[in-house]
């Protein structure tokens, strides 16, 4: 055996009989601190005055033929159209919802094939009113002009969503006062805010346009009279606090 070899046989012993380094343990994760939790509900009533609302106008009419009854309605439309613009209403406050020209039908005793009596046509436009003093003109002009159907009057408040966060400034508030209300109870106190979520409901209308209404706005005698009332609807809110005992 070479020298070369014997010390590298030699090296390979000693790298086997050296003493191997004690290896620490790994570091256990240490356990999350329990933190003591307070949750709490609160809501608040919200009530504001219209200021605006939208109202849709009808016109049907009938022909013997298709482009008679469309030719009829159009006329009758443009002039409802024209007397609201009259009115200070604004093209960019009309929208058309719909047009529709359907064949009607008479339909034999006996039985058999229907045959076609004539056309039916019907347009309706959305109004946007940025007063509420516009509504009752506004309807009693239309139905003047020529529209056969008034309703789907629905009103709004320009104010609502500045009234909205007032209450939840006001249902934050009272959640807080009920934790702390809670934290002293306990003999503790509260120390700290995790989560506040919140869930404000739409506002409810006040009313839809009634028949009755309608039929009302014909007699020129007696306009058409409006009582917006007032919306009503309510937030909530869910707050979770830290509780730190004392």
């Amino acid at each position: 055996m070479s020298r070369r070899t014997m010390l590298v046989l030699a090296a390979l012993l000693c790298a086997c009989h050296a003493p191997v380094a004690a290896q620490a343990p790994a570091p256990q994760p240490s356990a999350a601190p329990v933190v003591s939790r307070i949750v709490t509900y609160a809501s608040e009533d919200v009530e504001v005055t219209p200021d605006r609302a939208v109202v849709t106008f009808s016109v049907e009419t009938r022909g013997r033929t298709a482009a008679a009854a469309g030719t009829e309605n159009a006329r009758i439309q443009s002039a409802v159209l024209d007397t609201l613009r009259r009115l200070g209403i604004a093209s960019a406050q009309l929208r058309t919802q719909g047009v529709s020209i359907n064949p009607e039908y008479e339909y034999p005793r006996e039985g058999g094939r229907p045959t076609v009596v004539g056309y039916q046509a019907a347009n309706s436009i959305q109004v946007e009113l940025r007063q509420v003093a516009q509504i009752g003109p506004a309807i009693d002009a239309g139905l003047s002009r020529g529209a056969t159907n008034v309703g789907g009057l629905r009103f709004f408040a320009s104010s609502t969503e500045a009234a909205t966060r007032d209450a939840l400034r006001r249902a934050v508030a009272k959640a807080r006062a009920d934790a702390d209300a809670i934290a002293e109870a306990a003999g503790g106190r509260i120390t700290g805010v995790v989560v506040i979520s919140s869930s404000p409901s739409a506002p409810m209308p006040v009313q839809e346009m009634a028949p009755m209404l309608t039929m009302r706005a014909m007699d020129k005698a007696a306009p058409t009279p409006i009582e917006t009332g007032t919306l009503r609807f309510s937030v909530s809110v869910e707050a979770t606090f830290v509780f730190s005992a004392r």
